[in-house]
């Protein structure tokens, strides 16, 4: 009859104070910056780069989605989303995400930034 079990007193004192603690999350959103840096330095006006407000996934148009999925992965050893996979057709039967390539940018900053690099050169 309880939707979940009773933490211990003890134990919600533990976890409020770490959840206070945002020095980790300050430098996790300073790594992202400087990986958002760097993308930006890599692709600067191609692919139609666009720094995002927020988040960890950099958007790339790419022409055909699937094609360069295939592309990155069997030229370069990198795996991306292709943004087919993340829409569907509108009523126009286009689906606005076939263009697009999802890059997680969750690497350490120096696999981040070749692996980019890398991406940057099979695609080009």
């Amino acid at each position: 009859s309880h939707a979940g079990a009773v933490q211990p007193l003890p134990v919600m004192a533990a976890a409020t104070a770490l959840w206070r603690d945002e020095a980790h999350v300050e430098a996790n959103r300073s790594l992202y910056r400087q990986k958002f840096d760097d993308a930006e330095n890599i692709f600067g006006d191609h692919f139609g780069f666009s720094r995002p407000a927020g988040g960890f996934f950099q958007w790339l148009d790419v022409g055909d989605s699937c094609d360069a999925t295939v592309k990155l992965w069997r030229d370069g050893g990198i795996k991306v989303l292709p943004g087919s996979y993340l829409s569907r057709p509108g009523t126009d039967g286009v689906s606005p995400g076939d263009q697009y390539i999802r890059v997680a940018l969750v690497h350490d900053r120096d696999a981040t930034k070749t692996g980019l690099t890398r991406m940057f050169e099979i695609l080009s």
